[in-house]
């Protein structure tokens, strides 16, 4: 009887274990990335790259003024191969 006991709540206790193990990772990201200002020297590519590289996990859409004013010339030169890097 005590042996049946002892599986039953090492049961529950594994039950709640993985609840709280699941639980956990259900929760947001508590720091979301928030782009600072460009450097002067960044493009919209290097922008991309880094962004993608960086913080996949952040689902918070980065503000259209923060890469609006940055320099295109991969764009401006129809650059196909800029964004080559990520495909690898």
């Amino acid at each position: 009887m005590q042996r049946e006991i002892s599986v039953t709540m090492r049961s529950r206790l594994l039950g709640v274990a993985i609840g709280f193990v699941v639980g956990l990772a259900a929760c947001g990201d508590d720091d979301p990335y928030v782009p600072d200002a460009a450097p002067d020297d960044q493009t919209f590519t290097a922008f991309v790259i880094d962004l993608v590289n960086n913080h996949t996990g952040d689902e918070a859409p980065v503000a259209y003024e923060t890469f609006s004013d940055l320099p295109d010339p991969d764009g401006d030169n129809n650059n196909v191969a800029a964004f080559e890097a990520l495909f690898q």
